[in-house]
């Protein structure tokens, strides 16, 4: 990756991932996404902004063929497939339901269902212990590579999936000197009195109290990028994020409720 050795202002810290039965995450891209310039930190790698550019994944158990739990890449194909060997999706999730693998564990028609089959036909790396995964956001000009949508299957044994991820920037991120900024935005903030980006950091917990049974399966995401998985078994998510910045829950796909960061340097949020 070129590091000669870790920058907290290059990377998002390493993040470790625990997912029980039936915990997955659907397809995401890792870069995160500013069309409309609203925030301070210039997103655009294309241009003179930083962004995610690589992602690691390490994995820290083993999972056995038909377990569950693969990284998936949706766009592509098993490697060295012949074209004419692809399944698709009707036909993946036809030869998952003959196999009764998932009957009694995953709704039909869910979105997990979905997503075990298509890590079944699909380009999918299934856990072990001593693999890790490397994977670019970006194409050398600094776009957005979409080949990069990835996801994480459901794991169908009872057996947990524990990994661990880095994600890597191009350039530094926001909240540390020297940032690309969006300076009509540092203008603007400017002239409502806002603070400086670099003073706005805040840390937020999420929590997830257990106490509300459509969230078991919850998921934190910002704005579009996944953070991390939010359930009933996963511990409090703490995250350095700044005032303004809106954090989102999902629940099979759909946002079912948002925070917005406020001005306490620390604050929590419940669901």
């Amino acid at each position: 990756l070129g590091f000669d050795e870790y920058e907290e202002s290059l990377t998002d810290g390493l993040q470790v991932l625990r997912y029980n039965k039936t915990t997955g995450y659907f397809p995401h891209m890792d870069w995160i996404d500013d069309p409309r310039k609203k925030e301070e930190h210039n997103f655009d790698s294309a241009g003179i902004g930083s962004n995610r550019f690589a992602t690691i994944l390490l994995y820290m158990s083993d999972l056995e063929a038909g377990d569950g739990g693969e990284t998936l890449f949706s766009h592509g194909w098993p490697a060295g497939q012949a074209e004419e060997e692809h399944v698709h999706l009707d036909d993946a999730i036809d030869a998952l339901r003959a196999s009764g693998d998932v009957e009694g564990i995953l709704k039909r028609d869910s979105w997990e269902e979905k997503m075990v089959a298509n890590c079944r036909s699909r380009l999918a790396v299934r856990p072990h212990s001593s693999r890790a995964v490397l994977f670019y956001s970006q194409h050398p000009d600094g776009s957005v590579d979409q080949s990069s949508l990835h996801g994480g299957c459901p794991v169908i044994t009872d057996q947990p999936k524990w990994a661990a991820n880095l994600w890597a920037w191009n350039s530094i991120r926001g909240g540390f000197p020297g940032s690309p900024k969006n300076e009509h935005v540092v203008e603007k903030n400017r002239a409502a009195n806002k603070s400086p980006e670099n003073d706005q950091q805040k840390h937020a917990t999420f929590i997830n109290d257990k106490s509300d049974e459509s969230m078991r399966h919850a998921q934190l995401f910002f704005q579009d990028t996944f953070w991390g998985n939010y359930g009933f078994g996963d511990p409090p998510l703490g995250i350095n994020t700044f005032k303004g910045h809106k954090w989102h829950v999902r629940v099979d796909g759909e946002v079912v409720k948002s925070f917005t960061i406020g001005r306490d340097k620390k604050q929590e949020f419940h669901i």
